[in-house]
């Protein structure tokens, strides 16, 4: 009876590593066929760089997410020239018209940025009228280049994590592509411009040298017969001095055409460091135009680097640093110097290695300044419209995330504590409601600048939206300092708020969480100081109540 008890265990027991091999195998086969995907996935045919429109590389993007997610219609959109985004392509072309209004209520509620911040699917609009939508940015390291938007054949739930994390690969990789192919197509342009310049460089160049070969053989035939023809070298030398007149007149409108184009020109003579800038490049680095009441270290390189920005000087030493030992043939780089006012400029240098010796050490170097300081701080206001609040000019939903991640990070790296503040204006929508949205707006903006003065520089305020506020301390994790600081904000709020028709009371219900006591991410402390600030509600307004008090 015993053995048979054991040789029924040992049955069992082998019946079970039977079946754990076989899982095993299937998962391995699995990872094996992920992996594959992933490599397949990840690369675009080089040749595509080297197209004159980027149709084919969008074509190949979709079809490569189809072949990941079932969808009814995708549309890509690019990045203009301008920051906007543009449809760029759609399959199947007619649904396009459906899908710019569906994309046109996901900007204006934001959700479009979002989905560019969080660089991961976004599945959105759940309603029973409209399939999902698929959002997923089409991004590199250095900028984002577009869109992919989706109408989702199934719903979101048939979709599985390996699909979604190689939809991430696939459209990396596309992002990647569009970057190559618009740095070709750029390099393409600037060879063909530079070629152009050369080629005219190259023919002045020969063409004095023809001037001066015929002008010395008239010297030497006229010197000869000096004695015999002195009214005939009196020509010659009239002659000599017309040619020269043009050449000179030859490089003078060359100079000028390329000055023509908002660019001032430069020669580096590399052995003796000295410098030939043209007036116009004078005017952009900030010196007069007249070469003569130009200081006389520009025309050294050591004077020209004086004038530039601290931060950015090691920078452009790289660049130059990198073009003279022979890794590159030019280089571009941005840079500040000080504006008539003081304030920075941003400069655009370009250069290229012109002259070389018979070991191929540059010996002459030539480019060009452009003033690109409008461009900057376009990109500037840019990124701060896309990262704070159009109506309180605090942090917006985005930056709110960024933040307290880092704030999470650094507290994590050093064992500290993070408290969140979740901040909502009580009765705010029946005062809205009661004096219109243009007193409503004018109390956000009072309420945002009550929060200022209370809340150190360090901290972080956010405008999450509507009348929800939150407040990031990252160096104040102390309960007692919360109670404190908390305590004088709702102080602050005790004054009713001027209005047109009088004053409005109007006060504030807080909930705190602390990380890591109540979370160990973002979402999680959001959701726990939202729930304890609802709770400071039922128990009546102007209040603050912690989250850890929750189950008191």
């Amino acid at each position: 009876m015993l053995r048979r008890n054991r040789l029924s265990f040992l049955e069992e027991r082998l019946r079970r590593l039977e079946e754990q091999n076989a899982y095993l195998r299937q998962e391995k086969a699995f990872g094996i066929e992920a992996l594959d995907a992933a490599s397949s996935l990840g690369h675009f045919d080089t040749s595509m760089n080297k197209l004159e429109d980027p149709l084919p590389i969008l074509q190949e993007t979709v079809k490569r997410v189809r072949g990941l997610i079932p969808l009814q219609a995708a549309v890509v959109y690019l990045v203009g020239d301008d920051s906007s985004f543009y449809p760029a392509y759609c399959s199947p072309p007619d649904a396009l018209p459906e899908l710019e209004k569906r994309v046109a209520s996901l900007i204006e509620d934001r959700t479009f940025v979002w989905a560019i911040k969080r660089r991961k699917p976004v599945l959105t609009e759940f309603r029973e009228k409209h399939a999902p939508l698929l959002l997923h940015v089409l991004s590199t390291i250095s900028r984002t280049r577009g869109m992919l938007v989706g109408v989702m054949d199934k719903g979101w739930e048939d979709i599985s994590d390996y699909a979604l994390s190689l939809l991430s690969v696939a459209l990396t990789a596309s992002a990647g592509a569009l970057e190559s192919f618009e740095l070709y197509r750029n390099l393409r342009k600037l060879n063909m411009e530079l070629s152009s310049k050369m080629i005219q460089l190259e023919e002045s160049r020969n063409e004095l040298e023809r001037y001066h070969v015929v002008l010395e053989e008239r010297v030497e035939t006229r010197t000869r017969e000096l004695a015999q023809a002195n009214d005939e070298m009196k020509m010659e030398i009239a002659e000599r001095m017309r040619a020269e007149e043009e050449l000179r007149s030859s490089e003078s409108m060359l100079k000028h055409a390329l000055e023509g184009v908002g660019e001032g020109i430069w020669m580096w003579d590399v052995a003796s460091g000295q410098i030939d800038l043209s007036p116009l490049s004078m005017e952009i680095l900030g010196c007069s135009a007249d070469s003569s009441a130009c200081p006389p270290e520009m025309r050294w390189m050591e004077g020209w680097e004086r004038i530039i920005h601290p931060d950015d000087v090691e920078k452009v030493r790289y660049k130059k640093k990198k073009c003279l030992s022979g890794d590159t043939q030019g280089y571009r780089v941005e840079y500040r110097v000080p504006g008539p006012d003081g304030t920075p400029r941003w400069i655009l240098e370009r250069a290229r290695v012109v002259l070389r010796d018979d070991v191929r050490k540059p010996l002459r170097i030539a480019g060009t300044h452009s003033d690109v300081t409008e461009r900057r701080e376009l990109e500037d206001q840019i990124r701060f419209q896309a990262t704070h609040d159009y109506l309180t000019g605090l942090p917006n939903r985005y930056l709110f995330y960024d933040r307290l991640s880092q704030a999470i990070a650094h507290a994590r790296r050093k064992k500290r504590k993070v408290s969140l503040l979740f901040i909502d204006l009580d009765n705010f929508k029946t005062v809205n409601d009661t004096y219109g949205h243009d007193v409503g707006d004018e109390l956000l903006k009072e309420a945002a600048e009550r929060l200022r003065k209370v809340f150190r520089e360090m901290d972080t305020i956010c405008r999450l939206g509507g009348d929800e506020f939150t407040v990031i301390l990252p160096e104040a994790g102390d309960r007692s300092e919360v109670e404190r600081i908390t305590e004088r904000l709702l102080e602050f709020f005790d004054t009713p708020f001027p209005i047109d028709s009088g004053s409005v009371r109007l006060q504030i219900s807080v909930g705190i969480s602390v990380f890591p006591d109540d979370g160990p991410d973002i979402e999680t402390l959001l959701k726990r100081a939202d729930l304890a600030m609802y709770r400071t509600k039922k128990h009546g307004r102007s209040a603050f109540a912690f989250a850890v008090d929750e189950a008191e």
